[in-house]
């Protein structure tokens, strides 16, 4: 072990992690098809405030949703399924042939259920939380 080297833990994300998510992404690039493009869907409102919308990526050709958001007085009005359904819109322009996202129990696994997903894999938390991976074809 080379002994001129220290290893520390840092606060929150830092430029380290930028460099360090580089030089992955970099050694991946020299050893497949990887050509990650992410997009955004926005809901706003009239005044131009974001009343929700989900972040994702199209990765090996699959679909990689990070974040997927609506305000809670537009649940249940169609708004989740229509930014479901412009990723899948945006996944079948960008030639991918599924849907990746993870939901916790405390959120909304039964609203992706509704819409096609079906949960390939489970992990339970000691705190008692388990999180869903779910997975839908286009």
């Amino acid at each position: 072990m080379t002994q001129d080297l220290t290893l520390k833990v840092e606060e929150g994300l830092t430029d380290g992690l930028d460099e360090i998510d580089g030089r992955l992404v970099a050694f991946n690039r020299e050893r497949s098809d990887w050509n990650s493009r992410y997009f955004t869907v926005e809901l706003r409102d009239a005044a131009g405030a974001i009343r929700g919308g989900a972040g994702a990526r199209n990765n090996l050709g699959v679909i990689e949703v990070s974040v997927l958001w609506l305000d809670e007085d537009l649940r249940g009005t169609g708004w989740g399924r229509n930014i479901v359904e412009a990723i899948a819109k945006e996944g079948r322009r960008l030639k991918a042939s599924r849907i990746l996202l993870d939901t916790y129990d405390f959120q909304a696994r039964s609203f992706y259920e509704a819409l096609g997903f079906h949960v390939f894999g489970t992990l339970d938390y000691p705190t008692g939380n388990s999180r869903y991976y779910l997975v839908r074809d286009l």
